[in-house]
């Protein structure tokens, strides 16, 4: 184990003679590819003492925004509450007058965020662990 600035490295170092210095890394060449290769830029960083840089596959901010966003839909609409109540306490500064609500643009923008969190809740969340990669992109061979 080496201790880097901020994180613990687990290194196996297979040299003739037991010889401590790393002259090459092995990376397989497989669907995780470019997580191990960000893993192997980082750990370089850390060796010659730069700051690690931002992490490959780290969620964007506005994408997290739109989660929390959903997330927080899901969760109020089995709160029991109405389309018309998430959508001022989540998208409005002013309420929305009940006559308004079959024709405002809320409605839909409500609608289209929910049908977000069910993909999400059933499963779509595992698609986050492998970002940017996604679970149903099939392989290039």
């Amino acid at each position: 184990m080496w201790p880097g600035a901020s994180e613990k490295h687990h290194i196996l170092i297979d040299t003739p003679g037991g010889a401590q210095s790393i002259d090459a890394m092995v990376l397989r060449l497989d669907e995780n590819f470019e997580t191990r290769l960000d893993a192997a830029r980082r750990f370089w960083r850390a060796l010659n003492g730069r700051p690690p840089g931002v992490p490959y596959g780290s969620l964007p901010q506005q994408t997290k925004l739109r989660h929390i966003l959903n997330l927080r839909a899901h969760d109020a609409r089995r709160a029991k509450a109405a389309y018309r109540r998430i959508a001022e306490e989540l998208l409005s500064r002013d309420p929305i007058a009940a006559r308004d609500w079959r024709d405002h643009h809320l409605r839909h923008k409500v609608r289209a965020i929910l049908r977000r969190a069910d993909r999400l809740v059933a499963g779509g969340y595992r698609d986050l662990l492998l970002y940017p990669q996604s679970r149903s992109r099939k392989p290039v061979r």
